[in-house]
């Protein structure tokens, strides 16, 4: 630990001194170490976690619940940044302050209906939290599954807790003693019962799957029985779910871990079964066992007993015949890990295996090259590329020990290390033969105008493809014979993939120079390339604006989606090279970086000048082509476009001016004044300058649509 870590930690430490010396204080404190959870310091992470979870088990004569629920909301963001660190002892203490703030704030949401902010945290934390119960976090995955069953043991005891918290939350509970799903109103707007029902059930199922596992892990399986002694007492509805499950769980059917003697393993197999057998009773206790399930749990006791009692007359310790018959899971790791060789010899560098394994000592040498290339190939398409990489590693390291170790007793091996380090570059150019050795040469860099050529030649492509009428499978077959990659091509073709491509071409396609300078040449031509393509499809749509609605709204829509992506992505990277010089100037200016970037991006209006112009081309294009009959076509456009501008609504006006035409034209105002709010005060202003107008018919249509909608 640094010494600026450290003087963080001690602060951090008077911070608690302070309120856990004054209760009216102790809130604001906590509040202001939230805003330290983001710190990437792994140290002052692990000490807030450990904060959080003395804060919130803190009695609630110190702490009121009332404070404890405004704490819980305002932790709910701060904890998914903490439940993100790769640390078991953070991890572990986040889950238990997850599981009191969960319950906090979802009671808090459920007298509370309309808190759609507290809400989305909730299921926030509780996605994050959830969705790492079927992996290995807070460790990496490795080739080794059953190792890496083992080695999280206390991080999935932890998730099993939150994961068991959530099932009771979201079920409705036998028991008025009990919070559950029963207290919330029938009609709230967020918690939703249907909803809420079905995710725990599937929960629940990802939770007896640790009971299905092939391999015993006691710990997670005990765990597991206990968790589900309180959930049939509090959830009899799912009674019928859990005693199949139980009832098929078999100790003497797992398979021995790898990584557990077999005296653990017997051991481990003698308390699952003495905790079913309790579990049982229990249950039968209670009369929680329907009377269809009760004759199987019955013989299930009975061979659970006579099990107990035959191991209670013997040693299960000492080694005995019935040792033989219990089955070993396939080992996956590596049995010779070291990374330091005892003998200095191919043999234990390259094993992995039991050096002692009759096979290591068979001579390779004998089967025929092109037999052991095979084999050899064969054996690397079927490895897996994680456990090959750490094999690689471990192989590397043995490796290089092993010169260190021969450098460090034998001068003539130091010596020519040395050599072979300073005689790399020379050595190097000494093999370089400009005759022998041949190079790629540089791809000819195209000209603008080339560039235009062949963007025109692909447009013009695309749209010989688009007018084929007989399917281009057929006429591609035709053309090309046999051709297998043209078969795979053609075969996965649709009707519209051609629009999807030319619109992807001229929206994403020519952004392919990273240059953050508006004015550059590189910019300014990529427009141009791009500007190709979209009077390309503006043309097409124009031949026939009644058949083509459909590809010039999907074009518009990718067009609006990639501007507004990548000018939000630019006002982004201002602001946040903004916020974060000021926050490293002073932190007390900024409370919470990453919110107050959200916070101002969202502020900011973010413009698409291309999409505009182009939108604004196809609507006053299209109003002169419309008929009176041509209603749908027109309401369609002006409802899918992703957004509309005041000069596109303003066009409007000309088709109300139009005698023959102005049935549509109110129509279409109308219409966006019903079902896009957005731009209801466009709409607005143009029937307020048509009212104020000349043309009486004109007049009376706008003053009652005003009178109705204004």
């Amino acid at each position: 630990m640094n010494d600026e870590t450290k003087n963080i930690i001690a602060q951090l430490d008077k911070a608690r001194e302070l309120g856990l010396s004054d209760e009216n204080l102790f809130p604001q404190v906590v509040k202001q170490i939230l805003n330290l959870v983001s710190n990437p310091n792994l140290a002052v992470q692990a000490w807030c976690a450990k904060f959080l979870k003395e804060a919130f088990t803190k009695n609630d004569h110190y702490v009121s619940p009332a404070v404890k629920v405004d704490l819980a909301i305002d932790a709910l963001p701060h904890l998914k940044v903490l439940a993100s660190v790769r640390d078991l002892e953070v991890f572990k203490n986040v889950i238990d302050v997850s599981v009191i703030v969960f319950k906090l704030a979802f009671k808090f949401v459920a007298e509370n209906d309309g808190s759609s902010n507290v809400w989305a945290g909730v299921n926030e934390l509780k996605n994050n939290l959830v969705a790492k119960y079927d992996t290995q976090f807070p460790f990496e995955l490795s080739f080794d599954r059953e190792h890496d069953a083992f080695r999280n043991i206390d991080g999935k005891l932890e998730l099993l807790k939150f994961v068991m918290t959530v099932i009771d939350y979201q079920l409705r509970s036998n028991s008025n003693k009990y919070y559950s799903l029963a207290r919330v109103a029938p009609q709230h707007t967020l918690i939703k019962a249907p909803l809420m029902e079905s995710e725990a059930a599937a929960l629940l199922d990802v939770v007896l799957k640790t009971l299905k596992n092939d391999i015993l892990i006691t710990p997670l399986v005990t765990a597991t029985f206990n968790h589900l002694s309180v959930l049939v007492r509090r959830k009899r509805q799912f009674v019928d779910t859990i005693i199949p499950v139980l009832e098929a769980f078999d100790s003497t059917t797992k398979l021995q871990s790898n990584y557990e003697p077999v005296e653990s393993f017997k051991l481990s197999s003698k308390y699952v079964d003495r905790t079913l057998r309790v579990l049982f009773n229990y249950m039968s206790k209670l009369q929680l066992i329907p009377p269809k399930f009760q004759g199987a749990i019955s013989r299930k006791l009975a061979i659970l007993t006579a099990r107990g009692d035959e191991i209670r007359r013997k040693n299960i310790v000492l080694e005995s015949a019935a040792d033989a018959s219990i089955k070993k899971r396939k080992f996956e790791g590596f049995v010779t890990t070291s990374k330091k060789l005892k003998t200095v010899d191919y043999k234990n560098l390259y094993c992995l295996t039991d050096i002692n394994q009759e096979l290591n000592n068979f001579d390779f040498s004998s089967i025929p090259q092109n037999i052991l290339v095979s084999m050899a190939l064969t054996a690397l398409t079927r490895a897996s590329t994680p456990k090959l990489a750490k094999a690689l590693e471990i192989i590397s390291a043995r490796y290089t020990n092993a010169i260190k170790d021969l450098a460090a007793v034998d001068p003539e091996v130091k010596k020519e290390l040395k050599l072979d380090e300073d005689d790399t570059s020379e050595t190097r150019e000494m093999d370089y033969n400009p005759e022998t050795t041949y190079t790629l040469p540089a791809p000819k860099t195209l000209s603008f105008q080339q560039k235009k050529e062949h963007v025109n030649l692909i447009v013009k492509n695309f749209f010989e493809l688009a007018n084929k009428k007989d399917g281009t499978a057929e006429a591609a077959r035709d053309e090309t014979g046999n051709s297998e990659l043209t078969k795979v091509a053609i075969n996965t073709w649709r009707e519209d993939s051609w629009l999807v491509l030319l619109t992807r071409l001229a929206t994403r396609g020519m952004h392919t120079i990273d240059s953050k300078d508006k004015e550059s040449a590189d910019i300014k031509n990529n427009e141009q390339l791009s500007d190709i393509i979209r009077k390309a499809l503006f043309d097409y749509f124009l031949a026939n604006i009644h058949e083509r609605i459909d590809l010039v709204i999907e074009w518009l829509n990718e067009e609006w989606y990639n501007e507004k992506v990548m000018n939000e992505q630019v006002v982004r990277e201002e602001v946040t090279q903004r916020l974060t010089a000021l926050y490293k100037s002073n932190p007390y200016l900024i409370s919470d970086l990453e919110q107050s970037i959200r916070d101002e991006v969202e502020k900011t209006e973010i413009g698409t000048p291309v999409y505009d112009l182009w939108g604004q081309r196809v609507v006053d294009a299209m109003i002169p082509f419309l008929e009176p009959t041509d209603r749908k076509v027109f309401l369609r456009l002006l409802s899918d476009l992703p957004s509309l501008n005041r000069e596109m609504i303003d066009g409007i006006k000309s088709l109300c001016a139009d005698p023959a035409r102005s049935k549509l034209g109110f129509l279409a105002l109308q219409f966006l004044i019903m079902y896009r709010p957005p731009v209801k005060p466009a709409c607005l202003d143009v029937l307020r300058d048509l009212s104020s107008g000349d043309q009486e018919d004109l007049k009376a249509e706008a003053q009652t649509l005003l009178k109705k909608y204004e």
